[in-house]
């Protein structure tokens, strides 16, 4: 079985692997957990509360690759990426993270199946959390509802959580994807909880931005991934646990007749070289499109232009969370 602690916060985190028998009675969490937004919070807060109140663990179960990776024909690009997924859920305050291989034939299997083969005999489930939208088994034959009725004739409590909403939106992985896509961070952030963000391992560039005065720290795009519209944004940056503000471009530099999709951050009062580290970027506020200029003096205008705004827009305490990054 593979299985690690989540490092710094005590989680332990099993994947890769259908063989799961656990020893003890657990309360049970059941979502994909995508962006891990405010709704998924709220179902975290009950099981933990129910787990407290028997004496239980907390166990996340959730799948990957994701079941629209596996079946029908419209693979989303994802909020989260899965090491994302994992790190925040264990600040959280979760005991155990399952990453269950979603394959055709766990697809195949009846609601029925599921409940007692996986959640009653494998995972030892006494209780189970999930959310007014959740759907199980083949076909997404099972609902809620359902779920309930299974729980009474096999004695597992079930706990049903209303969906959170937002000015009368309900907070779904779905309308973040869409609002990421529409560049509308700030409501994106809002749904989340948290600020979108984009990590990943610093690479080489073709250091144009260090020859006019903006150098730029590049993570290449994950395919895999939603991203909000090509553009300049303004972000926060940690790196070796510090933070600083900046502002990010996505796009391929077409000025310099770009190829490749890359994520381009100047960090402002920063320039170290941190080649192959990891960081986290932040994104708070949508400045601009990508544009094309007509020469290299033109584009080093508009990037003190974007700095300016960026500096303007964080000038302003309402802008950052309360739990900032």
């Amino acid at each position: 079985m593979n299985q690690i602690m989540i490092r710094g916060v005590g989680m332990q985190y099993i994947y890769g692997t259908a063989d799961i028998m656990r020893q003890e009675d657990c309360v049970v969490v059941l979502g994909n957990f995508d962006g891990v937004h405010k709704g998924h919070q709220r179902l975290f807060q009950v099981a933990k509360d129910r787990a407290k109140a028997n004496g239980l663990r907390t166990v996340v179960f959730s799948f990957y690759p994701h079941p629209t990776w596996v079946i029908g024909d419209n693979r989303k690009a994802l909020i989260m990426s899965r090491r994302d997924k994992k790190q925040v859920i264990g600040e959280m305050g979760i005991d155990e993270l399952i990453e269950y291989p979603f394959t055709r034939t766990f697809a195949a299997i009846s609601p029925e199946t599921f409940f007692v083969d996986i959640l009653m005999k494998r995972l030892k489930a006494k209780i189970l959390v999930v959310g007014s939208n959740y759907y199980f088994g083949k076909g997404k034959t099972g609902n809620p509802k359902y779920l309930r009725q299974l729980g009474e004739k096999y004695n597992i409590e079930v706990c049903i959580v209303d969906a959170v909403k937002i000015g009368g939106s309900m907070i779904s992985s779905s309308s973040i994807r869409k609002l990421i896509l529409e560049g509308n961070i700030e409501k994106a952030n809002e749904m989340l909880g948290h600020p979108y963000m984009i990590v990943g391992n610093v690479v080489q560039g073709k250091q144009l931005g260090r020859t006019i005065g903006f150098p730029t720290i590049n993570l290449i795009a994950d395919p895999d991934r939603v991203y909000p519209p090509n553009g300049v944004y303004a972000t926060v940056v940690r790196v070796y646990s510090k933070t600083y503000r900046g502002m990010t471009n996505i796009g391929v530099n077409p000025t310099v007749s770009g190829q490749r999709k890359m994520i381009e951050t100047h960090i402002f009062n920063y320039d170290a070289d941190i080649y192959g580290e990891a960081v986290e970027v932040y994104f708070y506020h949508y400045v601009r499109p990508e544009q094309k200029f007509k020469d290299i003096n033109a584009l080093k205008a508009q990037i003190q232009q974007d700095k300016w705004h960026v500096q303007e827009f964080f000038a302003n305490p309402i802008n950052l969370f309360a739990n900032d990054k």
